[in-house]
């Protein structure tokens, strides 16, 4: 580990783990008008995370010393030139928060998977009062929605996930998941489209979501369609059984809504 300023132990944990802490920088702006004019200088505190090569992601720190907003890339050489450790901050303030948001996302997980609906809205709103930005979290109180049948509520939070791109990580996509399908259940197509959308304009490449876009039209009765994604999907992964199943599907709708093949002018005059 760095033995710069700022990255001991205390802070990152025991020796070999990622670094994360606190800094700050002071910025300089400009109150009043006219006579009354003057220039204040003021602190802003930032919450930077190590990455595997070295670089750091740093993110601004909200009024309840949560990280939140977007992410910045910078190289430890920059933070060091640029921000002031502060270890006290990190560890007296920004680690019990987190703490404490983690452990309420938590509980309301368990409300939810116990079926305790109220508990359950109530304890992810209280995260989010503190992390607005919190996937878990969010994630969590759609589900809850669609578990109450409340798709007006669903839906508002469905809009919210798309504008969070750390939704569409690798590591929520089971939460991804079970949304998804959940809005479909629940006949929120439109909806549902323009999460998968998201997510593939994220990604580019991934059979699962193409099946998942060519289930929703499939769902919607819009064939073509669903045939265009699923032929997409196998066209990536040529082996993948439930895009096979889905395609047969497709394709023995589409011959029932055609049952008898179209006969020609002269066919019909000879008979």
């Amino acid at each position: 580990m760095d033995s710069s300023p700022g990255f001991g132990n205390e802070a990152a944990g025991t020796t070999g783990e990622l670094f994360k802490g606190v800094f700050s920088t002071q910025s300089q702006a400009s109150i009043g008008f006219g006579t009354t004019k003057r220039k204040v200088r003021q602190s802003i505190f930032v919450f930077a995370e190590e990455q595997a090569d070295g670089s750091f992601v740093v993110r601004s720190l909200n009024k309840h010393c949560i990280p939140s907003g977007k992410a910045r890339l910078v190289t430890r050489e920059e933070l060091l030139a640029n921000y002031l450790p502060e270890p006290d901050l990190y560890l007296n303030k920004v680690v019990p928060m987190m703490r404490k948001v983690r452990d309420t996302v938590d509980a309301a997980d368990a409300h939810r998977s116990q079926g305790e609906l109220m508990s359950a809205e109530f304890e992810y709103k209280n995260a989010l009062r503190v992390d607005e930005e919190h996937i878990r979290a969010t994630f969590g109180l759609g589900l809850t929605y669609l578990d109450r049948g409340e798709l007006d509520n669903a839906n508002l939070v469905c809009r919210r996930i798309i504008t969070l791109e750390a939704a569409f990580g690798e590591e929520h996509k089971h939460l991804f998941n079970e949304f998804g399908i959940k809005m479909r259940k629940h006949g929120m197509y439109a909806q549902a489209l323009r999460y998968y959308f998201k997510a593939y304009r994220l990604t580019k490449r991934d059979e699962h979501l193409l099946y998942n876009i060519a289930r929703t039209y499939y769902e919607k009765e819009k064939l073509r369609l669903a045939g265009k994604f699923l032929d997409m999907a196998l066209a990536l992964d040529p082996g993948f059984a439930e895009a096979q199943n889905l395609r047969r599907a497709v394709e023995k709708k589409q011959e029932e809504a055609q049952p008898y093949p179209e006969i020609s002018l002269s066919g019909r005059l000879r008979r």
